[in-house]
């Protein structure tokens, strides 16, 4: 390759951007162009949720990989897996696009101790039919004890700042059901975060382990970071992406 990938990040729910920038710093330090798209369903009332959400990655794709040419690695942490699982297009695969003849695409889709839902399921079906008991839902929702299930191998004081960050997000955005698979399309990584304790290690596994039993192919990481990498292991998070970079297309075979 003769320049290195964009990094999209997708952030999960009750999450901004503004908790991505270190490991977009981290990014850039490595050579690496990163962002990370606030999601329209962040802080609004329904019926704004998972297809506002998606459609803002879909638009962010087509600038990169359409207009500019750019090869991209996704990287979804959370609920953020169920958006570029929704958003990420088939047209936006590269080896088709080489195929073509067009510049650019996706390289690879890296789910972060993110979800993977199966077709024509939402998230609230794929947990049981009903949000956990810690996110209270009264149009919107919110984690509770976040300094323990997202930030607990931070600093104490990381972990306030970064609850301080939080912002209800609608519970529909939880609800919908997708409609298309996008790690169908793409070369696909799964970053398991073995203390995690919003999304348990074994969850991770299990989810892994159905997509594959559709016939999918994962390349799989593992860390002890809890539920956000990005902040507490961003050098993981780099490790996985410089990997991708350095094998380029040839992942996908």
């Amino acid at each position: 390759m003769s320049s290195k990938p964009t990094v999209l990040f997708i952030h999960g729910s009750w999450h901004t951007p503004k908790h991505f920038e270190r490991v977009i710093s981290h990014c850039e330090n490595a050579g690496y162009t990163a962002l990370c798209p606030l999601q329209p369903s962040v802080g609004q009332i329904p019926p704004i949720g998972l297809l506002e959400d998606a459609q803002c990655i879909r638009s962010e794709l087509s600038r990169l990989i359409d207009e500019d040419g750019k090869e991209v690695i996704v990287v979804a942490h959370s609920y953020g897996g169920v958006v570029a699982t929704q958003a990420l297009d088939k047209n936006f695969a590269i080896k088709e696009r080489q195929e073509e003849g067009k510049h650019g695409g996706i390289l690879n889709l890296v789910y972060m101790c993110a979800f993977i839902l199966p077709l024509g399921l939402s998230l609230e079906a794929a947990l049981g039919g009903s949000l956990p008991p810690f996110i209270p839902e009264d149009g919107l929702c919110i984690m509770l004890d976040p300094e323990g299930r997202f930030y607990q191998d931070l600093p104490e004081e990381e972990q306030k700042k970064w609850t301080s960050e939080l912002i209800k997000c609608p519970a529909i955005a939880q609800q919908t059901p997708i409609t298309q698979t996008a790690y169908l399309w793409h070369p696909v990584t799964y970053l398991f975060c073995e203390n995690d304790q919003a999304l348990p290690y074994e969850m991770q596994q299990m989810m892994v382990q159905n997509a594959r039993e559709t016939g999918v192919q994962f390349e799989t990481e593992s860390c002890a970071a809890g539920h956000s990498p990005y902040l507490s292991n961003p050098e993981k998070v780099i490790e996985v992406i410089r990997k991708i970079s350095l094998n380029g297309v040839d992942i996908q075979a």
